[in-house]
C-alpha cells in the first residue's frame, strides 16, 4: 500500500450505524462534545504539506482547505448553534459562500444520533465580515436565514465510534441538481472527529453510482485544529535602521507577510508557522513538528525562489519556536 494511504484512508462504509449502539447518555455526551471541540480553526496545510515532501503527484495532492467554526448564543435560532465558513486556500484565500452555513446541533433520540443541520444566510455578503466574530453573530435570529440546499446543504447524523465521533449524512437523503452537468446527484458526506484532527470526505453521484462530484480515491481531507500563537520579528539589516514585527498567526501552515528594509531597498519577505507530519529523509520515520521558518520572497513564487533566512524547530506539543541570528532574531509563543 501507498504510504500516505495509511496516513488518510479510512475504511468505513457511509452508513449511520445502528440505532441500538448509541444510548441517551452518550448521544448528550457527543452532543457536549462537539459544542466543546469543534468551534474553531482547521486547516489542511500540513497534509498537503507532508504530500508534497513524500513526492505524491501533484494531481493526487489534496487541495488546501481552511475551516472555521463559531459557537454563538441565537435562542431564536437554536439551543446549540454553530457558523461554519470555508476558504479554498489558507484563511486569505476565496471566501466558499456555498459552506457558510449556521449548524443547529440537537439530540435526535428516535434516530439515535446527534442531527446537526445547516442553514443558510438570506444575505451573505452582509454576514461575511463578522462571520467569525461570536461577539457580532451573539442574537441571529431566525428570519436572517434560508433553507440551506445544494451538495453541502444536509444534516449531519453524529455518533460516537470508539474515541471518535463521526458524523455522515443519511443515504438517499441528500440529493440536488448539479448545473455544471445538469445531472441530479445523491451526496455521501463523511465527517470524523478525534482529538485535535477533523477529517471530511465527500462523494456525489449520478443515478448509475458514477462519481460525479468529490475525490476519485476517496480520502479525506484531514484538517488539523489550530493554536494561536503571538509572534516578535527583529532584523538588523546590513545597512539601515533595525526594524521590529510584531503579529499573531495559528500553526497549521498559517504565513505572515512582511517587508524587510536593507541599505534602503525593500525586500519581501514572509513567515510560516506549521504543526505537522513530517517526513523524514530516510523515508522511515515520521514524527509531527512545530516549525517556524522565515524566507525572503513571495510566498505565491516559487518556493525554489525562496532564500531561507531563519529557522526553529520544536516538538508538535511545544508552546513556542524561536531562533537568534546575527541579523534576525524570531520567537513564536502560544498565546495564554
Amino acid at each position: 500500500m501507498h504510504r500516505l494511504s495509511m496516513f488518510v484512508a479510512v475504511a468505513l462504509s457511509m452508513t449511520v450505524p445502528a440505532q441500538a449502539t448509541t444510548s441517551p447518555a452518550e448521544l448528550n455526551g457527543v452532543l457536549d462534545r462537539l459544542m466543546a471541540d469543534l468551534p474553531g480553526e482547521y486547516d489542511n496545510e500540513p497534509q498537503r504539506f507532508f504530500e508534497a515532501e513524500y513526492k505524491t503527484p501533484k494531481d493526487q495532492q489534496h487541495q488546501r482547505v481552511y475551516r472555521a467554526f463559531t459557537r454563538i448564543d441565537a435562542p431564536d435560532v437554536g439551543e446549540h448553534v454553530i457558523v461554519a465558513t470555508v476558504h479554498s486556500g489558507d484563511k486569505y484565500a476565496k471566501f466558499d459562500f456555498a459552506e457558510f452555513q449556521v449548524w443547529t446541533l440537537r439530540v435526535d433520540g428516535k434516530a439515535g444520533v446527534v442531527r446537526m443541520s445547516p442553514r443558510k444566510f438570506k444575505d451573505p455578503e452582509k454576514f461575511q465580515p463578522i462571520a467569525t466574530d461570536a461577539a457580532k453573530l451573539n442574537g441571529l435570529k431566525a428570519n436572517d436565514l434560508i433553507e440551506a440546499k445544494g451538495a453541502a446543504g444536509c444534516d449531519i447524523l453524529w455518533q460516537r465510534l470508539g474515541s471518535q465521533l463521526r458524523g455522515v449524512t443519511e443515504p438517499g437523503a441528500c440529493r440536488t441538481t448539479l448545473a455544471r452537468i445538469q445531472t441530479e446527484a445523491e451526496f455521501d458526506w463523511e465527517w470524523l472527529m478525534a482529538g485535535e484532527e477533523l477529517w471530511i470526505t465527500f462523494a456525489g453521484r449520478d443515478a448509475a453510482g458514477k462519481l460525479v462530484m468529490g475525490r476519485p480515491d476517496q480520502t479525506h481531507w484531514r484538517l488539523g485544529k489550530a493554536r494561536t500563537f503571538d509572534c516578535e520579528l527583529a532584523y538588523r539589516p546590513a545597512q539601515g535602521a533595525a526594524q521590529s514585527f510584531a503579529f499573531a498567526m495559528h500553526d497549521r501552515g498559517d504565513i505572515h507577510r512582511l517587508t524587510l528594509n536593507d541599505a534602503g531597498a525593500d525586500r519581501p519577505a514572509f513567515v510560516e508557522l506549521i504543526r505537522g507530519l513530517w517526513p523524514s529523509n530516510s523515508g522511515r520515520n515520521y514524527v509531527d513538528l512545530l516549525r517556524m521558518q522565515v524566507y525572503l520572497g513571495a510566498p505565491e513564487a516559487e518556493p525554489d525562489s525562496w532564500a531561507l533566512i531563519g529557522n526553529a524547530t520544536g516538538s508538535a506539543d511545544t508552546d513556542r519556536a524561536g531562533f537568534k541570528g546575527r541579523r534576525l532574531d524570531g520567537l513564536c509563543q502560544l498565546r495564554k
